[in-house]
Parts: structure tokens; sequence; C-alpha cells
């Protein structure tokens, strides 16, 4: 009964610069002059590709009972809309691993609803979808209600008339087996863009429910991002909601992501980023800083991040680079003497040591290790919040034998986990300890 002013209340959090425990970030990023030129899709809905990308990341393990367990993983945070694909690549069958995981992730049920790309619904206009109702039966069979034929370019204006009734076509045979559909237009920022409007207007004239952009390539920068989405949906004849997939060759599949749903297209992402090539606009870091920085909600659970992609990484034997933003291992790991003084002493000051948001805020917890950047303070330190008297030559052994022992570490991480260190300074207190209650025993 009380959920309604919870929910207020978190709404109210994510509409300003401060929220105590929670995240503290510019007022910069709310001042009118920012968000007046926002167009944010309504209703936001987050696109995942997290399945199929799993597939597609070269050397990792992603068997189908893998992937039922990520689709878990999914589930539990809250993903509401799963995108899968089946290529066919100009074979008489699709790829088979892409085809046992659709049906049994379809079977599975895990509470999303699940949107199918195959290559094989509508041609370019020359060369006709000659498997299309295979294709669609197929698909039927396997339970599957919502496909994705893909905008192939028609190589000239007969070819675009051709693919026009082509759509048509494939429109009523998917509505006759029961299945709504969605348009995607792979390579979008690389196209003629006249010959692409048209077509998906023909497309959203056929039924098109959605479009699904790609910037297959990241050939779009962020601020270009912003014009080519606000350009596109102005230029449709009939609004349909509109998504944005990115990749991360430039390091910017987050950010041109964020532009996208800042012009009005929702976003299209995969936990960890996992991909091909550089991989992917990773969910954990969309939709945090949607949150934190936008004030949107794209009902993720943000607190089942980590978990989520500690789990993810496990599964596929593909880990987490530690400097990943977000859920890396370095995201909340400290090592200098002023961080680690103020992380032992364990004082309620927000935010943490050199952090915009909570760690609990993402299911993570601050931690410290003894590195290159630790002196004699973090020994005193670390020995008060252990409540251990520590002599001042005692301590400089400390020092130095925790130095001497990071020093010998010859592989990453060259560092001592907090417990070990721990362990170091009690010897040095107890052999303290003992050596002053021998000289008064004298």
């Amino acid at each position: 009964m009380h959920e309604p002013d919870a929910r207020s209340s978190e709404m109210a959090e994510r509409s300003r610069a401060f929220a105590p425990q929670r995240h503290s970030v510019s007022p910069f990023n709310f001042l009118p002059v920012v968000t007046d030129g926002f167009e944010f899709p309504k209703p936001l809905t987050l696109i995942d590709s997290t399945i199929r990308k799993a597939i597609y990341t070269a050397g990792a393990r992603a068997t189908v009972g893998d992937v039922l367990k990520i689709g878990e993983i999914l589930a539990e945070i809250g993903v509401r809309d799963e995108s899968l694909n089946l290529w066919w690549w100009g074979e008489d069958r699709p790829n088979r691993l892409e085809y046992d995981v659709m049906r049994a992730v379809v079977a599975e049920r895990f509470g999303f609803r699940v949107n199918v790309f195959a290559d094989t619904l509508v041609g370019d206009g020359r060369t006709p979808a000659t498997l299309m109702r295979k294709t669609i039966d197929m698909l039927a069979a396997a339970g599957v209600t919502t496909v994705n034929p893909g905008l192939l370019q028609a190589p000239d204006g007969d070819a675009a008339k051709r693919q026009a009734d082509e759509f048509v076509a494939f429109a009523a045979y998917a509505s006759a087996a029961g299945m709504a559909w969605r348009l995607t237009v792979a390579n979008c920022a690389r196209r003629d863009f006249e010959a692409m409007v048209a077509g998906t207007n023909a497309a959203i004239a056929a039924g098109a429910e959605r479009v699904d952009l790609m910037d297959s390539t990241s050939a779009l920068s962020p601020e270009a991002m912003k014009v080519f989405v606000r350009c596109f949906r102005m230029r449709l004849a009939t609004p349909v909601p509109v998504t944005m997939h990115a990749h991360d060759d430039f390091g910017m599949a987050t950010a041109s992501t964020i532009a996208a749903v800042t012009a009005g297209a929702s976003p299209d992402v995969s936990l960890n980023g996992v991909s091909y090539r550089s991989g992917f606009a990773a969910l954990e870091e969309v939709v945090l800083a949607l949150d934190v920085l936008y004030g949107l909600d794209a009902g993720i659970r943000l607190d089942r991040l980590q978990w989520a992609s500690d789990r993810l990484a496990k599964l596929m034997d593909f880990p987490v680079h530690p400097l990943k933003p977000v859920v890396g291992a370095h995201q909340f790991l400290r090592d200098s003497a002023g961080e680690i003084v103020a992380l032992v002493a364990r004082e309620a000051s927000f935010p943490p040591p050199g952090q915009s948001v909570a760690p609990a805020l993402t299911g993570g917890r601050m931690q410290w290790v003894w590195g290159k950047l630790s002196n004699l303070r973090a020994v005193r330190a670390i020995a008060d919040s252990l409540a251990l008297p520590l002599a001042d030559a005692a301590a400089r052994l400390a020092l130095d034998e925790l130095d001497r022992r990071v020093a010998a570490r010859t592989a990453y991480p060259r560092w001592l986990p907090a417990d070990e260190v721990e362990a170091v300074i009690r010897g040095f207190a107890q052999t303290s300890t003992n050596v002053a209650r021998d000289c008064l025993e004298a």
C-alpha cells in the first residue's frame, strides 16, 4: 500500500543532483539549458540483445543451457523486451545454434517479449525472399509472436516498389500466423537517407509497429546521433517507436546510445557490452547513466547489476575487464593512503572516496587494498580500526613488510588484499605488545 509513495520518492531522487546515500553529481546536468532540448521516448523501452550478442562473442561459451541461464539473469534484473536473431546466411536452413536458442528461450517463458530477426523475410526488391513463408511457419511453430524483417537497400526505384509489395505480402502472411512485426534498419548511418526513409515509411504503412535502427559500424558521433535520430523521426509519415543500436568501436557506444535516447529513441543494449568486435552499448552503463545523470527509469533493477554482470561473465567464461565502468573490479576498489584512511574509519560521509554513486546502488561495495600508494598513515589508521596498539617502530616495520610483499608480486594484481594487510599489522602489533610486556616484567 506504500508503493506509490516510495515510487514518488524514488522519482524525486532521480531528478536532483544530490540524493543522500544514493548519488552525487553536478547540478549542471539538470539545468534547463541542458534539458530543454531533450525528447525522451515515451514510453522509454529498453531493448536487450544480450542473448544474441553472447552467441556472437568470439571464443566465449554460449550453449543452449548457458543461454537459458542468461535468460534467468535478464528476467531477474527486469528485462521485458529481448531480441534474437535467426540467420539463414543464404542456405536452406537457419543457423542451428540460433534456431535451438530461439526455441528454448521462447518455450521457457521468462516473462519478456521475444522479437526474432530473420534475414529471409523480405528481399531488396531485385532478389525476392523465397523463404519468407517457410520462415514464418517455422517461427510460428516455435511459438514466436513478434518477428523482425530487415530493410535491405533497394538498388533502384523499381526495386524499391517491388520491395514495398514484398512487405505487404510478408505482413499479410505474418498477420495470418498471429504475429506482430517490427522493422530492422541495419547500417542506418551510411545509407542513402532519403531511400531509407521511403523504405521505412512503406514498411510502416504495411504494419511495422516499431523501427529498430542500427548504427552497425559506429559511424555516428554522439552529437551526430542526436541530429540523425531527430531527422529520422521527423520524416516518418506515421509516428512509431524507434530504437537505436550502437557498437563500441570508438569507445562511445554508451554515449551514442544515450544521445539517441535524448532524441527520442529507446536503447538497445547487452549486459557487460558483450558482442563481436569491440563490444556493444552496455546495459549496466546505459541504465545507470539514464538514472543518475538524466533522471530516467529504464525499468532495470540497479541493485542487481553487479550480480548480473558477475554471473554472466562466469557463464560465458568471458571475464569483465577490471577497468570496466559500473561493474569492473576496480570500480569501487581503492589503494591510496588517503582513501584507505577514509574507508577503514568507516565514516558515514557521502559520497565515498572518488565516487558519484553509492556502491549499494548497483550491488557493489567499496573495498581497499594495499598497493604502491599506501603509507605509514594508512598502517596506523588500519591498526586503529582494529583497536590494535602499535608503536611507531612496529608501524614502520609493518610498512616495510607490506611494501616488500607488494614488490614481490610479479603479475597483476600487484596489491595485497585487506585481510592479508590486517594479518600483517596484527602480527607486528602482537610483537610490539610482547616486547613492551617483557620490558615491564624485566
